[in-house]
């Protein structure tokens, strides 16, 4: 079979995008050269690219395609690769494009979320045509950041706002970078993730609970911080069994209700009652060999890091064998 491994730092070798900085660095090595060579030894024919125009030159020739791109350059990118291949008939291995449409924009998910009766913190969205409203519509304290998008980009210290004020102050910083805002109220809790994989059988595997703790204002994780070239965060399975049971309740039902897709990771904000509140999905988490999906599934029932990887694979197989 042949196999289409797209990402930004896939080791083509004859085009590669070298890192440009320690988070970058970071990133390829942990994640895309580590998924790399657990597919080079699948048995499989892999091709590896990182430009989307292989794909569109060589699909008569490809089987699959994995892609690891959340993000292109342009707007709305996210669903891109996913909506190409469904147009050139070429089997993939993630989220269809109307389920990736729908957990990238934070606005929609979070209405799923309400849908589902699943608890989620009060919120409003804006853009430089329809801003944010002068009055706020819910008490602070607030949390402002990017409505679209992954990885905590554009997310630091500044994004926890006190006032009203201050938020239409942040906002203006955001649509100078012609980005889209989504402000929620803050809830002082601790950040917890809830990591799936879907079986061949159709049923979903789900990994244990993990949380992520920072030594910024209100546990705020950045990107620095997820990439390990900044200090202060910290992260941890669950031990808190019921606590676990709900999450892993509310997780289900959210994920069954975002079918079809193939792995995925809910984020739940949990108070100081242990209540859960959720944040947002990721379709395309981060499958490194340091990620809190790949802690939670080591700890619940898979031996090794390649087994996580190859059961994902063998979901986009099954798919082609059919």
């Amino acid at each position: 079979m042949r196999i289409l491994f797209l990402a930004q730092f896939a080791p083509n070798h004859s085009n590669y995008i070298e890192p440009k900085n320690d988070i970058e660095t970071f990133y390829a090595e942990t994640y895309h050269h580590q998924i790399y060579n657990v597919l080079i030894k699948s048995g499989h024919e892999i091709i590896s690219s990182n430009n989307i125009s292989y794909l569109l030159e060589h699909h008569k020739e490809i089987d699959l395609v994995w892609s690891f791109y959340n993000r292109i350059g342009f707007r709305n990118s996210e669903i891109f690769v996913q909506s190409l291949c469904e147009y050139l008939n070429v089997s993939y291995i993630g989220a269809t494009p109307n389920v990736r449409a729908l957990v990238e924009d934070k606005h929609l998910s979070k209405n799923l979320a309400e849908h589902l009766d699943i608890l989620t913190a009060d919120w409003q969205v804006g853009n430089i045509e329809f801003p944010l409203p002068k009055n706020s519509p819910f008490k602070g304290p607030y949390f402002i950041k990017p409505r679209f998008g992954s990885g905590s980009e554009g997310i630091d210290e500044t994004c926890y706002c006190n006032t009203w004020e201050e938020v239409k102050i942040k906002e203006q910083e955001f649509y100078k970078e012609e980005i889209e805002v989504i402000v929620e109220q803050f809830l002082n809790g601790k950040l917890y993730g809830v990591p799936f994989i879907k079986k061949e059988t159709g049923e979903l595997f789900i990994g244990i609970p993990h949380f992520s703790t920072s030594d910024k204002k209100g546990n705020i994780i950045n990107t620095a911080q997820k990439r390990r070239v900044e200090g202060g965060m910290k992260m941890e399975l669950s031990k808190k069994g019921t606590l676990n049971k709900k999450l892993t309740s509310l997780s289900k039902h959210y994920f069954l209700s975002m079918q079809p897709a193939d792995y995925g990771r809910i984020d739940f904000i949990v108070d100081a009652n242990d209540e859960p509140y959720f944040l947002e999905v990721n379709t395309m988490m981060n499958l490194g060999i340091h990620s809190g999906a790949v802690l939670s599934f080591l700890n619940s029932g898979f031996t090794n890091y390649e087994e996580i990887i190859l059961s994902i694979l063998n979901l986009g197989i099954a798919r082609v064998n059919k």
